[in-house]
């Protein structure tokens, strides 16, 4: 993995955007493009740490395989 360093005004600039970022040399070629965030991500952490406080039943990946196997053979 390679790190490249930012200025604190590209920073900014960086993590104001809603949309994509496209990282360019100084001949404007770009080198890289940064797909923003969702900006229903914080949303999504919040519904599952209500979803895993809930007394709601929980199933693994195995039980609903299971259980959907065991409607294919009826």
């Amino acid at each position: 993995m390679v790190d490249v360093v930012v200025t604190d005004d590209q920073a900014r600039e960086i993590l104001a955007r809603s949309d994509t970022v496209r990282i360019c040399d100084p001949r404007g070629r770009v080198l890289y493009t940064i797909a923003a965030r969702p900006a229903d991500v914080p949303d999504d952490i919040a519904d599952m740490r209500r979803a895993l406080a809930s007394d709601q039943p929980r199933y693994t990946t195995a039980q609903v395989l299971d259980h959907l196997r065991s409607l294919s053979n009826q």
